[in-house]
């Protein structure tokens, strides 16, 4: 028998200031540490703290029992790649996809197009949310976007009209949190604030 030659995928070296495609972001090695590529350049994320991960996985698992229940599409959590365009590969911490964008998802580890639904939740890079971030995932058609900040105990909700986020709600505990494009669903934001270390039930 001949011999079996191997082929090994070509892994990306990271530079200081070099300006970074979506093709060089293929050749990104998996796992951590993960990184985006937020208008062509590499930008690494730090592990998040206990009160995003807490928020994160309150807000993922009431989206996901409701989508499921309902048949509505699939619930995603990062790190997930999802690529915009050429100058944009974003890792959403939680994203919903419908039913009828279903054919944005692609083999292996990649979203390619716009998710219904992004949520972000504030950490250390505020600005990347807040500004760069929001402004490509309005451009690409993300129909609702929710921003969260465990500091402030905050979440705005946009909807987008005509390629700009409308800011529709702005919650806060005590209040419940409504979405745009997932009619029915509704989340108590003392929910998805909940105490860090529940109190022990007598």
């Amino acid at each position: 028998m001949g011999e079996q030659k191997t082929t090994e995928k070509e892994v990306l070296t990271i530079e200081v200031e070099k300006r970074y495609t979506a093709q060089d972001f293929e050749k990104m090695p998996v796992g951590p540490p993960y990184y985006e590529l937020i208008n062509n350049r590499l930008v690494m994320e730090a592990s998040p703290e206990l009160p995003h991960q807490r928020s994160s996985l309150s807000i993922a698992k009431k989206l996901d029992d409701f989508v499921e229940q309902h048949s509505r599409g699939i619930v995603l959590e990062a790190p997930m790649d999802v690529e915009l365009d050429e100058d944009n590969v974003f890792q959403p911490d939680i994203l919903f996809i419908s039913n009828e964008r279903f054919d944005i998802i692609k083999e292996g580890r990649k979203i390619k197009g716009a998710p219904d639904l992004v949520i972000e939740i504030l950490s250390s890079n505020k600005k990347y949310d807040q500004e760069e971030k929001k402004y490509v995932y309005e451009l690409h058609d993300v129909l609702e976007f929710w921003l969260v900040d465990v500091k402030k105990k905050q979440v705005e909700v946009y909807e987008n009209v005509r390629k700009e986020f409308v800011l529709r709600q702005k919650a806060y505990p005590g209040d419940t949190i409504y979405s745009n494009i997932l009619k029915g669903f509704e989340l108590p934001a003392d929910y998805v604030f909940r105490e860090i270390i529940p109190t022990p039930k007598k």
